[in-house]
């Protein structure tokens, strides 16, 4: 009998319940959304439907045929939330800033 678990494996196994990202494929689909939300592509803080099939399509050439658009929904969720934790956590503190030219926290040399 199939196992109907969750499984987990590298991106490039595909047909599986559960896709690990690394950091490259992260870099990846950042890299891509901004440039859709630079083109306008983002209404009402979501995205359009063409968006999502555009996404999908340019990660399934740069990552694998078995990206989902399930895949990323799930993976902006996470990112989301390691961002909103991040930011709780240096927001309070004086000597970090973020930059939203850049996407990150910065700091004086001297701290």
């Amino acid at each position: 009998m199939p196992n109907k678990g969750n499984k987990t494996v590298e991106a490039n196994q595909p047909l599986k319940d559960n896709l690990r990202w690394s950091d490259d494929m992260d870099e990846v689909l950042l890299n891509v959304l901004a440039e859709k939300a630079s083109k306008g592509n983002r209404h009402d803080g979501s995205w359009t439907t063409e968006t999502y099939a555009n996404v999908v399509k340019t990660l399934s050439i740069a990552i694998g045929p078995h990206i989902t658009k399930n895949h990323i929904k799930n993976r902006m969720k996470i990112l989301k939330n390691h961002f909103a934790e991040t930011y709780d956590l240096f927001h309070h503190l004086s000597e970090f800033a973020w930059n939203s030219v850049t996407r990150k926290f910065e700091t004086e040399e001297e701290v």
